[in-house]
């Protein structure tokens, strides 16, 4: 039995990696690779060493790669600090669009596409009730942030966005949803709009690609609910930030839910959403947990989080002037959050200097960044 640890995921991937490289792309072996030997000497890093103890410190660079757990902590926090002065002051809203599972392989065998699709027609429905008068009658805005996966490394295509109440009329007004703060939109015409939307969308799809839906599916896309999932609102543009940064840098499995592993099994926890959110433990074999986990890696250079209508960019910038975006270092982002990154960790009193750099075994990934010290974080 192994000690689960921070790298746990990377210990797993290395006890796989034979089997790996022969099942699997080379895009996604790139991947599993940057996670597999991330903050570790084939990367480089740096020797550090405490100006009071005289302890010497090894730091390694991150790989940096969006679905490594291990990266996820300052990533976090660098995406609170960019969101914290770029949303508008007030109440906001959380939709959920999902689709039925009798997409998944399309979504899997085009997943560039599909994901794309999803988004952008989760985006056309909101929209669509934003303008219409009987909801709003406004320029609505939308942050959207894709999601693949379920607890139990599922495959679940969703999108979570964050909708703020109101919007900007054709005559430049802010006004305020309808429905007293209780609700945004009814979810049963949500679902009803966002199904059509998406089946015209894959029709078209299907159709350009010369394929063909059968009509069984058909009937069960069309006669089976679309779940639309939608929140009370939230207060406060900080609660808000946070709430959605949990989805924004998330990955699809950390090394906290990670109970052990060897090479025969895989054990982690998971919660049961269909069974009263019940606290669970999956047991999978190595090969299937990687399976599972590399279904949900995103394609090269995919945008999972978007910003559409008055939180779009050229919106913000043009409405909300005030709301400009300053930039921190990750010393000076850690420090204002109360961490002192540069502070010895074993006499907790010195502070930590620059030594000397340690060369990569190998050539570091593309676009590789140094990376500033948070084992203390």
């Amino acid at each position: 039995m192994m000690n689960v640890a921070s790298d746990a995921l990377a210990k797993i991937i290395s006890s796989q990696w034979q089997d790996i490289c022969t099942r699997y792309n080379s895009y996604q072996i790139r991947t599993l690779s940057a996670i597999r030997q991330c903050r570790t000497p084939q990367l480089g890093g740096s020797r550090y060493l405490c100006d009071r103890c005289g302890e010497q410190h090894f730091v390694y660079h991150s790989c940096r790669n969006r679905h490594c757990p291990q990266c996820q902590n300052t990533q976090t926090q660098q995406w609170i600090t960019k969101q914290e002065s770029k949303l508008i002051d007030t109440k906001y809203y959380h939709v959920v669009f999902t689709i039925p599972h009798h997409l998944n392989n399309l979504f899997l065998n085009y997943p560039r596409q599909m994901y794309a699709t999803l988004m952008r027609n989760a985006w056309h429905t909101l929209d669509a009730f934003g303008w219409n008068h009987k909801y709003l009658g406004a320029q609505l805005g939308c942050t959207m942030v894709l999601h693949t996966w379920g607890s139990n490394l599922s495959y679940h295509p969703h999108v979570h966005c964050i909708v703020p109440a109101g919007g900007v009329d054709l005559n430049g007004k802010w006004r305020t949803i309808k429905g007293k703060g209780k609700f945004l939109f009814p979810v049963k015409a949500l679902s009803k709009v966002f199904r059509g939307k998406m089946m015209n969308s894959i029709n078209d799809f299907i159709h350009d690609s010369g394929m063909e839906l059968s009509s069984e599916l058909l009937n069960k896309l069309f006669k089976k609910p679309w779940v639309v999932y939608a929140k009370p609102a939230m207060n406060g543009t900080q609660s808000v930030i946070k709430y959605l940064a949990r989805y924004a840098t998330k990955v699809a499995i950390t090394h906290h839910r990670i109970l052990s592993y060897n090479d025969l099994y895989v054990r982690f926890r998971y919660t049961d959403y269909r069974h009263k959110n019940q606290k669970k433990i999956l047991t999978l074999n190595p090969s299937e947990f990687i399976r599972r986990f590399i279904m949900h890696i995103l394609p090269k250079g995919f945008c999972k989080i978007r910003h559409f209508g008055i939180l779009s960019g050229a919106w913000k910038t043009r409405v909300f002037p005030n709301n400009l975006t300053t930039r921190k270092s990750t010393y000076e982002m850690w420090k204002d959050l109360g961490f002192d990154i540069l502070k010895c960790p074993s006499c907790k009193k010195g502070k930590l200097i620059f030594q000397n750099e340690i060369h990569p075994s190998r050539g570091p990934p593309e676009n590789l960044k140094h990376n500033t010290m948070i084992h203390n974080v």
